[in-house]
């Protein structure tokens, strides 16, 4: 790794993952990374699913395309690609254990596999195709605590804070956000849900944030990397491949949890407050799952 002490050279590479093609995608993955190294980023950030693509057509489908971790191809050949262009690379994949399914995140170093982080919330129909992650955890790394998250975990501000208050200094998500996530009254190729999120949790919690969204097949692109005052530091174009670079200080994010002298962005939450027993029943609605 080639970060200056604290400052790390961030990449997010937003291209067009093809739906269905693992040997397609592997290349792809590959190629975006050598780019992210000759501009000469520190760590790159993949899409979700970038092995597999995710709009599949069924749970079988998923099954045959799904791999191991951290045997499988791809996290071996992001392995070797790490060695050999001093990169650290994290990037979302469908993984297999068993006959469970999984939508993961991974974080990979010269030496391979430095963890691993199953998706814990679902959106629509992945409750049909996948089995959700228990932990949040996060990583050290040679750049730093990184947290990882995976597209709708974003939606959850309790995630998002439980791996700030674990230690996380840059939070990685891979997304495949598409289209029409976008807030309401905004255009559609301007500020996206994913990138909102990604504003909100890095002002709240303090931490870097970086978001690296597919293009194709009606996906928005829009990755960005946001600071933890919630400034955006680079935004991607909507619908057009390409890296998205920002350089971070590590160190800001651990000295700008003081917000003033007498506010703090853990020291200031009020947990009896938060304390609402058992889970109340969703209202406006019935809930699907229940």
């Amino acid at each position: 790794m080639v970060g200056e002490g604290d400052r790390v050279l961030l990449a997010c590479a937003q291209y067009a993952v093809r739906d269905g093609d693992p040997e397609t995608n592997l290349r792809l993955s590959l190629a975006w990374i050598s780019a992210a190294a000759r501009a000469g980023a520190d760590l790159v950030v993949l899409p979700e699913l970038s092995n597999s693509g995710c709009d599949l057509s069924s749970r079988e489908m998923a099954l045959r395309l799904a791999e191991g971790v951290p045997e499988g191809p791809t996290v071996r050949a992001w392995a070797e690609a790490s060695r050999d262009l001093g990169i650290l690379v994290v990037g979302g994949l469908l993984e297999a254990e068993g006959d469970a399914i999984y939508n993961s995140a991974v974080v990979v170093g010269p030496d391979g596999l430095l963890g691993c982080y199953r998706k814990t919330h679902f959106w629509d129909r992945e409750k049909l195709m996948y089995e959700p992650g228990r932990e949040l955890p996060v990583f050290e790394t040679p750049l730093g605590t990184l947290g990882l998250l995976v597209c709708y975990d974003a939606w959850f501000p309790e995630a998002i804070r439980t791996l700030a208050m674990r230690g996380a200094e840059i939070l990685c998500i891979p997304a495949n956000a598409p289209d029409d996530w976008v807030p309401e009254g905004q255009r559609r190729g301007g500020l996206t849900m994913l990138g909102a999120h990604a504003i909100a949790g890095g002002n709240a919690n303090r931490i870097y944030v970086a978001c690296a969204n597919r293009v194709g097949g009606g996906y928005q692109g829009r990755s960005c990397v946001v600071a933890p005052s919630g400034g955006v530091l680079a935004f991607g174009e909507a619908h057009e491949e390409g890296l998205v670079l920002a350089e971070v200080d590590r160190e800001r994010a651990r000295r700008e949890k003081h917000l003033t002298p007498y506010s703090h962005a853990f020291g200031d939450r009020n947990e009896e407050v938060y304390k609402v027993g058992p889970t109340p029943k969703p209202r406006g609605g019935d809930d699907p799952t229940s």
